[in-house]
């Protein structure tokens, strides 16, 4: 079943997942019945935010968990901070798609409490280029396509750093920006996009920082990369709700079922290495 909602934030499509039928509400909002009820009891409805396909994860979460008596709806978005700002309006119960560092910052920001509930995940990220081969064949004046928030602009200087393309001074801001950069010996320049469209940058600039699961949408290989950013293993990824919801019976369902075995199996399929559980 297909919905769509109007947000003011964005219009979004909602996937039905379960098929136990139509919920009554979302997890929150108090209109729906509570699960594990008798069977003549309508599901439990439960939205949760993603996009592209860290929906899939959500998909198979909402298998786990239909014979509850929950009913999870994948809402999908296609920007960066859609999620969390549907999230903490209170038009989706949670979601499953931005980093702990980065909903820390999200928080700070806009004084909200979204709180992740365990970590779930960390995606693999890399420097990647659809010209070359290795980092000596970059040229100099060569573009690299970096994240344009905060915490993963500086999180891609920093591995820039590692790699010894750039040198980077004394914080100007709370975070590293491309204004801190003191020494640039190849002349890069760069181009900052956000998040989820920076992999679509390959084809227009000589290397692209990303996530490894963008970038299978350009039909390059994950795997075959400049370098890969190996601190992106602390930044982990899992179920986010409201501060309020975090200790709710379907929180503690979800999350449950999202560290077991069977889920395990399913997301390293779907996946295939680029993203990781812990």
């Amino acid at each position: 079943m297909k919905k769509m909602l109007s947000l003011a934030l964005a219009c979004i499509v909602v996937l039905s997942l379960s098929a136990c039928g139509n919920g009554g509400g979302s997890a929150s909002s108090g209109s729906a019945s509570s699960a594990g009820g008798s069977a003549s009891s309508q599901p439990q409805t439960i939205q949760l935010g993603s996009g592209g396909t860290y929906a899939d994860m959500i998909e198979v979460l909402a298998e786990l968990v239909a014979d509850q008596g929950y009913n999870v709806e994948v809402v999908l978005f296609d920007s960066n901070s859609g999620p969390a700002d549907a999230c903490s309006g209170g038009d989706i119960d949670g979601f499953i798609y931005n980093h702990a560092p980065w909903l820390e910052q999200y928080n700070l920001n806009n004084n909200t409490d979204l709180t992740p509930v365990s970590s779930l995940y960390y995606g693999r990220t890399a420097l990647y280029s659809a010209k070359y081969t290795s980092l000596d064949e970059l040229p100099d004046g060569a573009s690299i396509a970096i994240p344009n928030d905060s915490t993963n602009m500086e999180n891609t200087l920093l591995f820039l750093q590692d790699l010894e393309l750039i040198e980077l001074g004394e914080k100007t801001e709370s975070f590293y920006t491309t204004l801190d950069v003191v020494s640039n010996p190849k002349n890069i320049k760069f181009v900052e996009t956000e998040i989820s469209y920076t992999a679509r940058s390959i084809e227009d600039c000589d290397a692209v920082v990303c996530p490894a699961q963008y970038i299978l949408d350009t039909n390059l290989d994950p795997n075959v990369f400049l370098a890969e950013n190996t601190a992106k293993q602390g930044y982990p990824i899992g179920l986010t709700v409201r501060a309020e919801d975090a200790d709710s019976e379907w929180v503690k369902a979800l999350d449950e079922a999202l560290h077991s075995d069977e889920f395990r199996t399913r997301f390293d399929e779907l996946y295939k290495g680029t993203l990781v559980l812990y």
